[in-house]
């Protein structure tokens, strides 16, 4: 089974009980199309995930990021048939280049999968499970 390193970057502001992540929707013709996604993508040869994560923010969404502002959250794995993607996911903080390239995704307490279920991928759902619960703790 192939292993594909991706690298995520998930923008996100936090006021209690409110979590908001700044979500892109997907434009390729995979399996995701059209559902809302963290920006992201492969690592590739002789890249770090953090310098994969910087690099794919600037080419997808077009601004530039502080890697220093990175917090490295953990990875995830989405498993396929012939393929386990490994998610490698960073937080940011939110930033104002981010103003009408995409969308904030507002989820509150006990209306999290409600809020976002059919809307984005389902890995995602674990990763804004665990950092909605990181933040409350």
């Amino acid at each position: 089974m192939k292993l594909i390193p991706v690298s995520l970057a998930v923008f996100y502001e936090w006021k209690n009980p409110e979590l908001k992540v700044w979500v892109q929707t997907r434009t390729d013709d995979g399996i995701y199309h059209g559902l809302l996604e963290f920006p992201g993508g492969g690592i590739e040869a002789g890249e770090t995930p953090l310098s994969a994560v910087v690099r794919e923010v600037e080419e997808e969404v077009g601004i530039q990021v502080d890697p220093s502002a990175a917090k490295f959250m953990g990875t995830y794995t989405n498993e396929f048939s012939n393929r386990t993607i490994l998610l490698n996911v960073f937080l940011f903080p939110p930033t104002p280049d981010l103003k009408g390239k995409g969308e904030w995704l507002s989820v509150t307490a006990g209306k999290l999968s409600s809020v976002y279920e059919g809307k984005i991928p389902g890995p995602n759902h674990r990763i804004l499970d665990d950092l909605f619960q990181s933040l409350r703790d």
